[in-house]
């Protein structure tokens, strides 16, 4: 089609252009005979000697268009009139006339000269009537014609054979390929087809290969995105559903000391006994105490998790850091009707060792508190042992009882925080799933691990071991002497935690001379005024806090130690104290025995007591 219509426009302008060429051809020639003839009868219609005419007369009706000329004279008598042989044969209306005037120009004369002023006088001798016959031209368009459609005609069959040559070879090579792009259209991107011969078809199949081997990828990649997506899908929603649990089972666990704590706190009054009150007294400090256990557990969940944990090592013998912890755990132990067996080796014994003593503590209570709660009956058997391991000494715990034990399946999901093999609120044994996570992340930062198996006799055995001194010491000063009569500034914002630090800090030393201010500005106007020996600083109070207040002191040149005092205790929370210029560390809730030590360490004196 395409060549089809190429040709037709083609073929249309060639004899478009070649009937104009015809036409303009006969209008030239009839031109030119009219002006041969008016020019040379001037001297014949003058003489009257007509057949000088004759020979340019005849030469002009061979022109096959000319098929007759008539001279007339100016009264319009006719001079000469010839016609070809075919003029009969044409219709008269296929004759078009044409006339041309033979005119004389003649010089103008005057009486005084032989010429005149030079001008000249135009007089008609008469006139050339010339017919033309329109046939021939007709002819020939008609000629031209049927060679234009000849040609085109031969041009359309030439194009039909080149195009059903080539497309022989070019169709069936696009089906196939168009059938393949259909079949990856559908799913399919396992085929491949077959690369032909040609060079643009050729590249076209290699390039649909390619795109088949490219969508098989992207198949893949999907499918294992889908699986990953899932799976994280079920995470999540195992997350979401841990979360839940754990809020309900926080709620629960928090506000029972909670319960026991306030409970007791009302029940004092003055009309009881003393002994009643030190019993009320000693089961609130009781609950607090497990509260804060609590909470302390949850935040070094947290600082275990990013590896920020800090270990502290100290050269002690282990049954004197142990000793009271296996005592309170004893009372439990019969309190249940347990017996609770605990073994050292001899070289531990007699022997002290470089550990950390608060990670070995955790690690102790937890793994003791887990197999007391959980044995109805029976025995708990803690055995601790010094081990030679690479040439390095190692410590380890194992904790072995006759409870309930651990599920196969359910040994390594109890390590993951606040995981419990029953967390229903029916469950029989309270908790918040914390223990053995925490003794987890301790012996992986200490460079242990640790090892959960079934019991002997049923229930569970757990080891822990960990090398002994592997990470850089950082020795705990030892208490001093108990400070006396000094100057401390309280910078507090809670007007409960102020009165809490005051009384704290009485406690440990009655002589001591207290200043409070509620707001970091107030502390550095105090500061100006008055000195003093210690400054107890809350890190977060609302305008300028504890550690923006530390270190414009600091830059003002102040020497005073400053001791953070703040609840947060998790990112470092010790390192961004140092950097901001405080020298300790005292983390709420408050006890008497860390205030006391951080004034014996800082507020060391001789020349007055307390």
């Amino acid at each position: 089609m395409p060549a089809l219509i190429v040709v037709l426009l083609l073929t249309t302008y060639h004899m478009v252009n070649r009937w104009s060429d015809i036409r303009k051809e006969n209008q030239s020639i009839a031109r030119i005979v009219l002006e041969n003839i008016g020019v040379t009868a001037e001297y014949p219609i003058i003489s009257g000697n007509y057949e000088l005419l004759f020979p340019l007369v005849h030469a002009a009706l061979s022109q096959p268009a000319i098929v007759s000329i008539r001279i007339h004279d100016a009264a319009g008598r006719v001079l000469l009139d010839n016609q070809t042989e075919r003029f009969a044969e044409v219709p008269a209306e296929d004759i078009r006339y044409l006339r041309y005037d033979i005119v004389r120009q003649v010089q103008s004369l005057d009486e005084f000269s032989e010429f005149g002023d030079g001008s000249t006088e135009a007089k008609t001798l008469g006139y050339i009537r010339l017919g033309m016959a329109d046939t021939f031209t007709r002819d020939r368009e008609i000629s031209i014609l049927r060679q234009s459609l000849l040609v085109g005609l031969g041009v359309v069959l030439l194009a039909f054979f080149i195009g059903r040559a080539a497309s022989l070879s070019i169709i069936p090579s696009l089906e196939k390929l168009s059938l393949f792009i259909a079949r990856l259209a559908n799913g399919n991107s396992n085929e491949r087809i077959k690369v032909d011969d040609g060079a643009e078809i050729g590249h076209l199949q290699v390039n649909a290969n390619q795109l088949a081997q490219s969508l098989q990828q992207a198949e893949k990649d999907q499918q294992s995105y889908t699986r990953q997506l899932m799976s994280e899908q079920q995470k999540t929603q195992q997350a979401s559903r841990a979360k839940s649990e754990f809020l309900a089972m926080m709620s629960h666990e928090l506000r029972t000391p909670l319960n026991g704590a306030i409970g007791m706190l009302q029940l004092l009054d003055q009309d009881i006994s003393r002994e009643e009150f030190n019993d009320y007294k000693r089961t609130a400090d009781q609950s607090l105490t497990h509260l804060t256990q609590l909470l302390e557990d949850v935040l070094v969940v947290v600082d275990t998790e990013k590896n920020k944990l800090p270990v502290v090592f100290k050269e002690q013998k282990l049954p004197d850091v142990l000793n009271n912890l296996i005592q309170d755990f004893s009372h439990r132990a019969l309190d249940k009707e347990l017996s609770l067996v605990v073994d050292y080796d001899t070289e531990l014994q007699r022997n002290a060792i470089r550990f950390d003593p608060s990670l070995v503590r955790q690690v102790v209570r937890h793994l003791v508190d887990n197999a007391i709660k959980f044995t109805d009956s029976g025995m708990v058997v803690v055995q601790l042992q010094l081990v030679k391991n690479n040439n390095h000494d190692w410590l380890s715990i194992s904790v072995t009882d006759t409870g309930i034990g651990i599920p196969e399946d359910h040994k390594q999901r109890v390590l993951e925080a606040f995981a419990q093999v029953n967390s229903s609120f029916n469950r029989r044994h309270a908790g918040v799933g914390l223990g053995l996570t925490i003794t987890h992340h301790i012996s992986r930062i200490l460079g242990g691990h640790i090892e959960i198996s079934d019991g002997i006799n049923g229930g569970t055995r757990v080891l822990v071991d960990f090398p002994l001194g592997h990470s850089p010491v950082s020795e705990a000063v030892e208490p001093q002497g108990v400070a006396h009569g000094l100057r401390t500034l309280i910078v507090e914002d809670n007007p409960v935690n102020s009165k809490v630090a005051e009384k704290m800090l009485l406690k440990v030393c009655p002589q001591m001379q207290i200043n409070k201010v509620s707001s970091g500005e107030e502390s550095l106007e105090r500061v100006k005024t008055q000195q003093f020996d210690l400054i107890l600083m809350d890190c977060q109070m609302p305008g300028l806090d504890g550690f923006e207040t530390t270190r414009r002191l600091r830059e003002s040149g102040l020497t005073t130690p400053i001791v953070a005092c703040t609840a947060n205790t998790t990112d470092q929370i010790q390192d961004k104290c140092r950097a901001a210029g405080m020298d300790d560390y005292l983390a709420k809730p408050l006890k008497v025995a860390t205030v006391e030590a951080m004034v014996n360490k800082w507020l060391q004196r001789t020349s007055q007591e307390c």
